[in-house]
């Protein structure tokens, strides 16, 4: 009982899902269940008739107007139910992608720590691979408008069965229970080897994936990768393969038993009928009334126990996305309004911070302050910690111990949206998106074309950008356009930097900016960074220390502590860990 409570709980949830995307569909599958479910009803009881016509009196115009009947009634119904099913296929259009929306909203809306966490990523493709490749959700919704046809069917054959003998009922249930015990046993395998396969997709899709990726086919050929790829995707097809057997073996097993029980259940209710015809208790178009109705309602009941279990196989799968949607926000969103502010002085104060599963921290006890208007530089070796600063400064991760400052105030109080117009940042993983050019820089909102030209033209891009035809308007790469444009690696992340100059927030940061760019851009990036940023509070990481020297700070990360802090010059002189890299590096630098 607890197990169908829970199924309860999860139909009730995504029913009202669908009334929420589309309050439409629930009737319309309530008015296309009832004419499916009376459409059979004519095949059933008028060929009582038309035999009793022809066993009797054999009158022609009785005969014609019940044969045209029949023809015309069918052909009613089916135009009626092929208008409904229409319906239902457009109306099941506009749910798949309102789902899809919510789906996406959902994601888009989940802390970014959830994002970069190991076990809710395994939870995300458990949840969505039933959905997006069994089509769970669907199949639930078909469920239910078959369950319910199925329903309004059984109790019009309920009612003609009884006419006769109600033990038939009984009779024709007994057996169907038993087959759907069997089929439910089928189902709760199939079941167990799906959530063993999701794994074994993952890995066969990573490996399939690198057999047709043009972006991998240098590396693939230099290093003559194709014969262990290859072996990687036969492995996962073997175990896929031995899966698959174990499961279509039982599934054979198992219906040739259902197939059993239903040939003895025909010889029960055709000995019994053919009794009644031979005793006169019935004539011969009954004969055919009843034999047609108890086969459907065989059928029907069958059909009904298996929509039932198939219903609550669906809950099983979609339980998964549940948990998956119940995932806490643990990011404080805030509710102050940040307004327009004309300073800004950031502050960590004692901050500690280690990511889910880790068993060190990532921050050890970080303090500093960056006063409005200056300019920081943050060095450090990989895994220092010094992009996870930035991610703590941006409110994708909350510090677990200690806390960050705007002016004075708590990030955390800051109503999330509106703090993040305070932050222009480019992330060394930055992305561009298969937008148009002009999009990719404003997002839909409205675009001041001169502020777009001038941001093109401090990163150094906008000359490229005016040489296509369509400027601005060009589409990066040819996803939804074959004319859009693939630019290199060094005009991607050029775009990727005016795209933070143009939306003119109060703090910049810029995370290992010039990674992608030659050097000839990179000393551009480097002569014009004043002038890309002006007066506005900026933080800047790199490997390259040359660009220190543009900053009023430098703050030096080892091993998730901060251990030193200065100018340039300060810790040039010092024999610290800056002054260490500096010597190393100073050879390259003029």
């Amino acid at each position: 009982m607890k197990g169908l409570k829970g199924d309860i709980r999860i139909i009730s949830y995504f029913l009202k899902l669908v009334n929420t995307i589309l309050p439409s569909y629930i009737p319309l599958i309530v008015i296309a269940a009832f004419f499916k479910a009376i459409a059979p009803f004519i095949n059933i009881v008028m060929p009582k008739f038309i035999l009793d016509e022809l066993m009797g009196q054999q009158r022609i115009h009785i005969f014609a107007l019940l044969v045209g009947g029949v023809v015309i009634g069918n052909g009613v119904f089916n135009l009626i139910n092929s208008f409904f099913a229409t319906k239902v296929d457009i109306a099941n259009s506009k749910l798949v992608n309102g789902f899809e929306l919510h789906l996406g909203r959902h994601i888009m809306s989940m802390d970014f720590e959830s994002l970069e966490n190991p076990k809710i990523l395994n939870l995300k493709d458990r949840a969505l691979f039933p959905i997006t490749n069994q089509g769970v959700l669907w199949r639930m919704i078909g469920g239910f408008i078959n369950l319910l046809q199925i329903i309004l069917t059984l109790i019009g054959l309920v009612a003609l069965i009884s006419t006769i003998n109600v033990g038939l009922v009984g009779i024709i249930i007994g057996i169907v229970l038993i087959n759907s015990f069997i089929f439910k046993r089928l189902q709760a395998l199939q079941f167990k080897f799906n959530q063993e396969l999701i794994p074994l997709n993952r890995g066969f899709s990573y490996y399939a994936s690198l057999a047709s990726d043009f972006s991998m086919g240098k590396d693939v050929r230099i290093y003559n990768m194709p014969p262990y790829i290859l072996s990687k995707i036969d492995e996962f097809n073997e175990k896929s393969l031995d899966g698959f057997k174990k499961v279509f073996g039982m599934q054979g097993k198992y219906e040739g038993i259902s197939n059993i029980n239903l040939q003895f259940q025909m010889i029960i209710v055709y000995t019994y009928m053919v009794w009644k015809v031979f005793k006169g208790a019935i004539s011969v178009g009954d004969f055919a009334m009843y034999i047609s109705a108890t086969n459907n309602f065989s059928t029907q009941v069958s059909q009904l126990l298996t929509q039932f279990i198939e219903i609550r196989q669906m809950c099983r799968y979609l339980d998964l996305y549940l948990q998956f949607e119940a995932l806490p926000i643990k990011v404080q969103k805030g509710s102050k309004e940040i307004g327009v502010l004309s300073s800004v002085n950031i502050e960590f104060k004692n901050v500690w911070f280690k990511y889910p599963q880790a068993e060190d921290y990532t921050l050890k006890d970080v303090s500093l302050t960056l006063n409005s208007g200056e300019k920081m530089s943050i060095v450090g070796q990989n895994g220092a910690g010094k992009t996870t600063f930035i991610k703590l400064l941006c409110r994708l991760y909350e510090p677990e111990r200690g806390e960050i400052l705007i002016n004075g105030v708590n990030v955390k109080e800051y109503a999330f949206d509106d703090y993040t117009k305070l932050l222009s940042v480019v992330f060394q993983d930055y992305k561009l998106f298969s937008f148009t050019i002009q999009e990719n820089m404003s997002f839909n909102q409205a675009c001041n074309q001169e502020e777009l030209e001038i941001a093109l033209q401090k990163s150094g891009v906008r000359d490229k950008v005016a040489s296509l035809d369509k400027g601005v308007e060009t589409s990066l790469y040819k996803n939804f356009d074959k004319e859009g444009t693939e630019l290199s690696g060094g005009e991607m992340q050029k775009l990727a930097i005016a795209r933070a100059i143009y939306k003119n927030a109060p703090i910049v940061v810029l995370d290992e900016p010039t990674a992608a760019l030659d050097p000839y851009a990179e000393y551009e990036i480097y002569a014009k960074f004043n002038e890309l940023v002006k007066n506005k509070t900026a933080i800047y990481i790199s490997h390259r220390l040359s660009s220190c020297r543009f900053c009023d700070k430098i703050a030096v990360f080892d091993n998730g502590r901060l251990i030193e802090q200065g100018t340039h010059t300060e810790l040039k002189e010092q024999d610290g860990k800056y002054a260490q890299m500096w010597k190393a590096q100073a050879q390259y630098y003029v």
